[in-house]
């Protein structure tokens, strides 16, 4: 299950990110560009972060 959360998340962001470029290819590298980068940069680390580390539990 773990491994299909991360395909899907992985394709969700890759989108976005692929969407993020066509926007600097048409319009220019702006702030709203770089914002739009570190954001899902930020949302790629905290996903991949918290899928990767597993979930604790009290046994």
């Amino acid at each position: 299950m773990r491994v299909a959360l991360l395909i899907i998340v992985f394709l969700f962001l890759l989108a976005f990110f692929a969407g993020t470029l066509v926007a600097i290819r048409s319009e220019g590298l702006n702030v709203l560009s770089v914002l739009s980068v570190v954001i899902i940069a930020l949302m790629a680390i905290g996903i991949f972060g918290a899928l990767a580390s597993g979930a604790d539990r009290d046994e």
